[in-house]
């Protein structure tokens, strides 16, 4: 009990090079209280005597049954097990006053307590107590993760990645756990809803499986049931969940770059303070952001003599389209955010919101109506209301993709789940119908059509190698132009050392006929074919540009010696299965956090391909970044 102790009681002393002779009576009632001895004097004799021992004892591991006695004792004295402290004794700014070149003596004063909660993977939820110091030399006050100078009000972490780390005003998730919440979301498409809910059922407490079985168990429950302690929520929320993941990864990634993380302070909300160095990430991922980015393999990466016997190179780049996507602006093609998800409409076209939802059509809205008084546009809206939303929902996304993992495994008890999804209806030959997700009616050709409820972006379109590892991923707000495809394709290798051989996407006879029409001569060096399914299944032998550019099989260097394809030209399609599995967990999300999220799981997930080509014996490298970027003459 008393190397649990130990980091409070070095916290209070001054100089902590050698231990404290006495302590005071606060700590000795703690320590009696935890041994259940009433005697102080016995126990400060006792203390005494191990003193040196306990001061140059390594850590310890307590039991479960250890930390409930020590925590009993402890949290109605204004301490915990795991009393979160700053790692600083002293000022770090080398230019103050109160700064030491050693920790030793400590210079900070003014400790703040405040009760918190840590949720941790080994030991479950557990009440605990946050202290900050301050500095008076130049006034920054340091908290268990970062400091905040009073002149800036910035919060500059301390480098690397702590233990635990402070998720909300209140709540700390450990590292550890974190680690098991980030993988669940690559491995399990697990939500920040289902994630809280597991853990709150299966981990918060180490007992759980008493708790949840307790009809087997029912001789263990009552010592397993304890009640939270007063002034406490041990329960984990969703968006801390969330927050969690994104500061982690934050975290992380500064720590990779030796770099160090500053946020806003007197942000009212987690998710603002976030916001910044979200934006500021995601900027950084675009194009060739992606630390994969250079990855090569022997099943991506294949090198031939030619008939001059020169080493010769192939690399293939592949190229597809999945159906997700983040609230955006119902402006076609708008790119701008929204100011919340709340909103139809981006700062800059709110004067929209008043018109008619029916395309083209300029008037005003009717008070209390979508549409205006025209009575072909009224009727599109009568049949909004009253089709069956939510059975169009359901179909839209059947259609759209064969995994769909709900965000929140629980259903809705109070029977509201109108998201405002976007709906589209048409007139048909047989009066208003509603628009599936190809975009075409269920009856007839395009007519007069209204859009309702919000709009989302039309796809996020995915680069990668045929070894699975992605490359770089984009968002196309309207639809999937070629025109978007090609800027992406650029922006995903603007260098021509840094083009593929081959670009395989199921559309690239329109690609290429897009570039020779505008003169774009980026993707010369580079054929255009046609993955096998979508050439076989599904484009026409009378497409004379497309068979004689296109057909896979007129690329001789893509089939081995015998007669196979040298490439796997369908791992888009076995990609989506993974990345169609967060359509679900990503819908409620507003565009930062969105594009970081989708950025997040393919950085992890590349990383667990590279691992797994390894040992499988397929020599994953990197290629050196000025081979495919050389500095200009």
């Amino acid at each position: 009990m008393a190397c649990l102790a130990r980091p409070l009681i070095e916290f209070q002393v001054e100089d902590r090079r050698r231990p404290p002779d006495f302590l005071h009576c606060g700590l000795l009632e703690l320590l009696a209280a935890t041994v259940y001895e009433q005697n102080l004097d016995l126990v400060q004799t006792c203390r005494a005597a191990f003193k040196e021992i306990i001061w140059n004892h390594p850590k310890v591991q307590p039991t479960e049954e250890e930390i409930k006695k020590y925590n009993d004792a402890a949290l109605c004295c204004g301490t915990s097990f795991a009393h979160l402290l700053p790692p600083a004794r002293v000022c770090q700014d080398s230019y103050c006053p109160s700064y030491r070149d050693s920790e030793d003596i400590m210079t900070l004063k003014e400790p703040l307590s405040h009760k918190a909660t840590m949720h941790t993977l080994r030991n479950g939820a557990l009440p605990v107590y946050s202290t900050s110091l301050y500095c008076r030399g130049c006034h920054r006050r340091y908290y268990p993760n970062y400091h905040v100078r009073k002149s800036t009000s910035l919060r500059t972490y301390y480098g690397g990645v702590p233990r635990s780390i402070q998720v909300a005003q209140h709540f700390y998730i450990e590292s550890p756990l974190l680690e098991l919440l980030a993988n669940g979301m690559v491995f399990g498409w697990l939500s920040s809803s289902n994630w809280a809910r597991i853990y709150n059922i299966a981990l918060a407490r180490t007992e759980s499986h008493v708790l949840n079985n307790k009809i087997v168990f029912a001789s263990q429950l009552q010592s397993s049931t304890r009640p939270n302690p007063d002034g406490w929520n041990l329960d984990m929320r969703a968006e801390d969940v969330l927050n969690g993941f994104v500061l982690y990864s934050l975290l992380l990634e500064k720590a990779e770059r030796r770099s160090i993380l500053v946020l806003a302070h007197d942000e009212s909300t987690q998710k603002g303070r976030l916001g910044p160095a979200l934006a500021e990430r995601n900027k950084a991922m675009e194009g060739i952001g992606q630390e994969a980015y250079p990855h090569a393999c022997d099943l991506c990466f294949f090198v031939f003599e030619d008939s001059d016997r020169n080493l010769m190179k192939i690399q293939t780049a592949h190229c597809d389209g999945d159906t997700i996507g983040h609230r955006c602006c119902k402006a076609h093609n708008c790119k701008t955010p929204l100011a919340s998800n709340l909103q139809h409409f981006c700062p800059g076209h709110q004067d929209r919101k008043l018109k008619c939802a029916v395309i083209d059509c300029d008037a005003d809205s009717a008070k209390n109506h979508r549409t205006c008084a025209d009575p072909a546009h009224r009727a599109l809206e009568t049949a909004y209301f009253t089709r069956g939303k939510s059975l169009y929902k359901l179909r839209s996304r059947h259609k759209k993709t064969g995994v769909a993992v709900p965000a929140d495994s629980m259903p809705d008890i109070t029977g509201d789940n109108d998201d405002d999804d976007e709906v589209i209806i048409e007139h048909g030959r047989d009066g208003p119908v509603q628009v599936g997700c190809d975009g075409k009616p269920e009856g007839g050709n395009r007519r007069l059509r209204a859009y309702f409820g919000s709009r989302r972006t039309h796809n996020e379109q995915l680069i990668m190698r045929s070894c699975g590892v992605i490359l770089s991923r984009a968002t196309l707000f309207g639809s999937e132009a070629v025109s978007a495809v090609n800027d992406f394709a650029k922006a995903t290798f603007p260098s021509p050392e840094s083009t593929p051989e081959f670009f395989i996407f199921d559309n690239n006879c329109k690609l290429d006929v897009h570039q020779r029409t505008i003169g774009d001569h980026h993707f010369d060096n580079t054929g255009k074919p046609v993955d096998v399914f979508h050439f076989t299944c599904k484009h026409k032998l009378t497409d004379h540009h497309c068979q004689l550019y296109c057909n896979p099989a007129a690329f001789p260097e893509l089939i081995d010696e015998n007669g196979n394809w040298r490439f796997n030209t369908s791992i888009c399609e076995q990609t989506n299965v993974w990345f169609e599995g967060y359509i679900s967990v990503v819908r409620d999300m507003e565009a930062k956090r969105y594009n970081f999220f989708l950025d997040e799981m393919i950085k992890r997930r590349n990383r667990y391909i590279i691992k797994e080509l390894g040992e499988k014996g397929h020599n994953p490298w990197a290629i050196p970044m000025v081979a495919l970027f050389p500095p200009s003459a």
